[in-house]
């Protein structure tokens, strides 16, 4: 006997068979019942989810000549006829390749002929939205006044893109996706009919990844049961038919990701892409699966993922309750971003990388709206933990301080280690913690390092602070200054002028300190000098002073917010 795929054998003969659909197929049928039949529906929604099968249904309904309750009894001569395909009451075109005005030139004249059985003249239009401007504008009049004895279906998983005009002219019934619940049900129904032993875990894997769509998941269920067959489906099958990974493996790249760790985000990355998985793949499994946490993160759990397993849901709220919503939607947003790049590139491996690494550093990515909620919920989970890791100061390596760090009183200690991992500072002291935004503990200590990063970026950080003529002033005309004695503060040199301005500003001193704890994860002392004053001592002076714009007699107001 030849081979049928599962998802035409066990396609839907009557609207009760329908699932997921139940508002639609209780209108539909209410209509054959009484003989309240439209002259035009017009069926919306995305793949597999019942449009071309209702439409069938439909068409042999209207023709049946003893149906049940409103559905064909697929037993009389015309009923028979239609799942033959041998009908010529029941007219299927494709949209897609006969879109042309000669096409429905066709229609317009054979319409003119009556149905020479059954009662009525169906025609299913598939991919209505391919039609062209021309054909559409040679069939409105026919749509909008066809002969007693015509109907028209049109099915399209893109409404939008049908003129107002054939919209005006249908009924339109929007299907929606068919829920994961219903899936699972229906694929049991199959995988017993079939003989095919499955796992609650298989089951759930795909109706999971159909995403709505009962066809997906019996084209899905096909593949799964052909690879393996005569074997008892598990979910690591499937997991292995789709070219992805369990959730572990999301799970440790979401850990690498948090702790700022580029290089074993990478690493992991390649062993997925050495394992065959497809970069696009592994780059949307792992967006559904923030996805996931962002739903449970919000909700504690929700009726959008109950195709998850218990153990899964288990471990979605535990790590749903170590994370800020801030970072869950940062790493979505970068992630997304990705994926619409990936599309047109011609070396994803290296888009997806640098994206990645973007995952990692927020500071990267600015003008997303998350960047910076992502690096402060960062610092303040590290915090949590007592330890602020600064990455990208030294090459190779990272920064980490102790969140203890006193105010005054402290003493301090590098190491540098004999791997190539970078340096490590410490300082500890004993006036109690030091407290930055939000009321979190922050280090006020700055090393070498760290004060380089922070000149280098000295303009940028002092525009974006919100009394923005201060801010000028400081980006243009201000020098900073660090000293290995006092690794608590910040010198900022002004010329006398500016200086007497600025000095006893103390909101101003709270709004640099603020805005350098928001960007690099410490809050130092601020303390400002006139240039006199500067080059004393051990201070070592970094960056470089703009005086040329006061030099040209631009000056920038102070007061204004």
């Amino acid at each position: 006997m030849k081979y049928q795929a599962l998802y035409r054998t066990y396609r839907p003969r009557t609207f009760d068979d329908v699932k997921g659909q139940d508002v639609i197929v209780r209108t539909l049928r209410n209509q054959v019942k009484t003989g309240r039949i439209a002259h035009a529906y017009l069926f919306c929604g995305s793949r597999g989810t019942g449009k071309t099968t209702c439409a069938k249904i439909l068409a042999e309904a209207v023709n049946c000549l003893h149906p049940v309750d409103g559905n064909p009894c697929g037993e009389c001569e015309s009923c028979r006829a239609i799942r033959e395909g041998s009908s010529l009451n029941v007219i299927e075109m494709d949209a897609a390749s006969r879109n042309g005005v000669e096409d429905f030139r066709r229609i317009i004249e054979e319409i003119a002929y009556p149905p020479g059985e059954g009662r009525k003249k169906v025609y299913i239009i598939d991919e209505v939205h391919m039609l062209s401007s021309a054909a559409f504008n040679a069939f409105l009049k026919t749509l909008e006044e066809p002969p007693d004895y015509a109907v028209f279906i049109l099915a399209t998983t893109d409404p939008q893109k049908l003129l107002p005009t054939v919209l005006s002219r249908c009924q339109r019934y929007d299907f929606r996706r068919i829920p994961a619940g219903v899936i699972v049900d229906r694929l049991k129904e199959v995988f017993a009919a079939e003989d095919v032993q499955a796992d609650e875990e298989a089951v759930r894997s795909i109706a999971r990844r159909a995403e709505g769509g009962l066809r997906d998941a019996l084209s899905i269920a096909d593949r799964c049961v052909s690879f393996f067959p005569g074997e008892k489906l598990t979910g690591a099958h499937v997991l292995e038919v789709l070219g992805t990974s369990d959730t572990s493996v999301w799970r440790s790249m979401l850990q690498h990701t948090l702790d700022g760790d580029a290089a074993a985000l990478i690493r992991q990355f390649d062993d997925l892409l050495m394992d065959g998985k497809d970069v696009r793949q592994v780059i949307s499994d792992y967006t559904w699966y923030l996805r996931d946490l962002l739903i449970f993160k919000a909700s504690g759990g929700s009726d959008e993922t109950d195709s998850l397993l218990e153990e899964d849901r288990q471990t979605l709220l535990q790590d749903a309750a170590k994370l800020d919503e801030r970072q869950i939607m940062y790493e979505i947003e970068v992630l997304s971003e990705l994926s619409w790049s990936l599309h047109s590139s011609s070396n994803t491996r290296v888009l997806a990388e640098i994206g990645l690494i973007n995952l990692c550093r927020p500071e990267t990515k600015k003008e997303l709206t998350g960047a910076l909620e992502a690096r402060l919920s960062r610092i303040e989970a590290q915090l949590e933990h007592g330890v602020v890791t600064v990455q990208g100061l030294v090459p190779g390596g990272s920064m980490s301080v102790p969140a203890e760090v006193a105010g005054s009183g402290r003493t301090a200690s590098e190491t540098e280690p004999d791997s190539p991992g970078g340096r490590t500072a410490s300082v500890t002291g004993a006036d109690g913690p030091v407290s930055g935004r939000g009321g979190q503990e922050l280090s006020q200590v700055v090393v070498p390092e760290l004060f380089s990063r922070i000149a280098s970026q000295w303009k940028q950080t002092m525009s974006a602070l919100p009394n923005r003529g201060r801010g000028e002033v400081l980006a243009n005309c201000s020098t900073i200054s660090f000293s290995k004695e006092e690794p608590d503060t910040l010198f900022i040199t002004l010329d006398d002028n500016w200086y007497r301005s600025l000095s006893g500003d103390k909101k101003l001193m709270e709004s640099v300190s603020d805005a350098i704890a928001a960007k690099y994860g410490v809050c130092p002392k601020i303390r400002f000098i006139n240039a006199s004053q500067g080059g004393q001592g051990s201070m070592t002076q970094i960056g470089s002073k703009v005086q040329a714009l006061q030099k040209e007699g631009i000056m920038f107001p102070i007061d204004v917010e």
